[in-house]
């Protein structure tokens, strides 16, 4: 046998292995600028929603947010329109009075000297509105009562009397029931005269 048969793995020639490498390095070059041009357009979008006086790339939710915060709606501040002096989250302590003596003792004694204790606690406490509607009440229940004092002395003696032990009596209930309810701050209210001084009370 003059010739033998190779069996050796084909190789490629160099010329063809060149070839090869060039294409696999344009093909990695074109999938780069791929990515690159995706990534460059995001910031190109986002640019498109920035504020030209602040020069700086935002979306325009934070715009919206600053704005709010700037009004105050997103702050602790007091929210626009509310009046003056006034401060949010405040607390009012409505056992705080002018007088420097116990919100249920003090409401009890606008009931000892009847209108006259009434009026003058009307004029010295103008904090607390639980000690005032008390005032409120017995002003007008023991003005009342004097007023029909007057009619009835010229009528019967006796009637002026027992009328008078009603009025000391009803003192006593009254300034019992104020300081009772004081803890509760509870408004015990008479039939008419109470209602009354609540709607005076609430619309000082």
């Amino acid at each position: 046998m003059s010739g033998y048969s190779d069996f050796s793995p084909y190789q490629p020639s160099p010329d063809e292995d060149r070839t090869a490498r060039l294409q696999k390095e344009k093909h990695k070059q074109k999938q780069k600028n791929v990515k690159g041009k995706g990534k460059q357009s995001a910031p190109q979008n986002q640019s498109q929603y920035s504020s030209y006086q602040a020069g700086d790339d935002l979306p325009p939710e934070a715009y919206q947010q600053s704005s709010l915060l700037e009004e105050g709606l997103f702050s602790d501040a007091p929210s626009i329109g509310a009046a003056k002096g006034s401060q949010g989250g405040v607390r009012v302590n409505k056992y705080q009075t002018k007088v420097p003596i116990r919100v249920d003792i003090e409401a009890a004694l606008t009931y000892v000297l009847g209108p006259i204790t009434g009026v003058a606690f009307l004029i010295l406490e103008t904090q607390n509105d639980y000690v005032r509607f008390h005032a409120w009440q017995s002003s007008l229940v023991f003005a009342s009562m004097m007023a029909l004092h007057f009619i009835i002395m010229f009528i019967s003696s006796i009637l002026s009397w027992m009328l008078f032990a009603c009025d000391i009596l009803l003192i006593a209930w009254l300034s019992y029931r104020a300081y009772l309810d004081g803890a509760s701050l509870e408004r015990y209210e008479v039939p008419y005269f109470g209602a009354l001084a609540a709607e005076w009370v609430d619309t000082e």
